[in-house]
């Protein structure tokens, strides 16, 4: 076992007196100026095994099988990547910290059961970090983490960031509920974790100028958004790029989207080796 990398004390820290919500100017929500570093963040929803069927493709889609997904924590150990936290990210935008060689964000959105028992034992196996954008309203509801496990999962060190209360698009809903949305998603989380929840992620990805005020009004350090790309910057902090994994890749589709070179053969082995080891195998 390594030990896991220790989740940044940006991640427990509340930011200062956050700015009042406003109606925005119809504008551009902002533009990408300013620093800005080039690392992958990457998003998964399900890590379960399904079948590519007609019924099932949107499923097939959003899911890694718990074998391939052993595979990737594998190739990302292998060839020297760093998982750092959104925290750290924000950090070295604003020229406050170095990142490691290889940095890498995993990201996990909804807050599905099988994070905590296909996913988290293998980060842990590696002592990587993530994040979990976690569907308030949704815990305890089957295929989702028990409140409890989501308590676990935080104690483990996974930041546990908010995904709203009923993953809610929100810009295609009235103002005020998609304030609630956001407020109460995010409140929800505080008190159940006892500290800031300061990480977000837009449902389906939905965003529009007025949603973003809105998370930044209520107090959110970040937000990730499911735009393409690995470009983060300073002034996109409420929009930043993802890459999603899903359905079945190629170790070497894996390995461009998490910015490595492709594993040499003797590479792939130990690859292969290290992931029949792992308790995702099994899932």
């Amino acid at each position: 076992m390594h030990p896991r990398t220790p989740r940044s004390p940006l991640d427990q820290q509340r930011p200062g007196d956050a700015p009042q919500a406003q109606l925005p100017k119809p504008a551009v929500v902002s533009v990408p100026l300013g620093p800005h570093l080039t690392v992958p963040i990457l998003y998964y929803h399900y890590i379960r095994t399904i079948a590519p069927t007609p019924p099932n493709m949107l499923g097939f889609r959003l899911s890694i099988p718990p074998g391939l997904f052993a595979a990737q924590m594998a190739l990302l150990h292998v060839e020297g990547a760093h998982t750092i936290t959104l925290a750290t990210l924000m950090a070295a935008l604003a020229g406050k910290a170095t990142l490691p060689p290889h940095p890498v964000v995993l990201t996990f959105d909804d807050g599905y059961a099988d994070f905590a028992t296909a996913a988290e034992p293998v980060l842990a196996q590696y002592g990587f970090v993530a994040t979990d954008f976690v569907v308030s309203g949704f815990i305890g509801r089957p295929g989702y983490m028990t409140a409890a496990q989501v308590l676990a999962m935080d104690a483990a060190g996974v930041v546990i960031g908010s995904h709203t209360v009923h993953h809610t698009d929100l810009i295609n809903v009235s103002l005020a509920d998609a304030r609630v949305e956001i407020d109460t998603g995010k409140a929800a989380l505080e008190q159940l974790l006892g500290h800031p929840v300061l990480d977000f992620a837009y449902p389906y990805g939905g965003f529009n100028a007025t949603v973003v005020q809105l998370i930044q009004g209520v107090g959110f350090r970040d937000a990730v958004s499911t735009v393409y790309g690995d470009t983060q910057t300073l002034s996109d902090r409420y929009l930043l790029h993802r890459t999603e994994i899903g359905g079945a890749p190629s170790l070497t589709t894996f390995a461009r989207d998490a910015g490595l070179a492709l594993p040499a053969p003797s590479q792939s082995t130990l690859i292969a080796s290290l992931a029949a080891q792992t308790p995702a195998t099994s899932g």
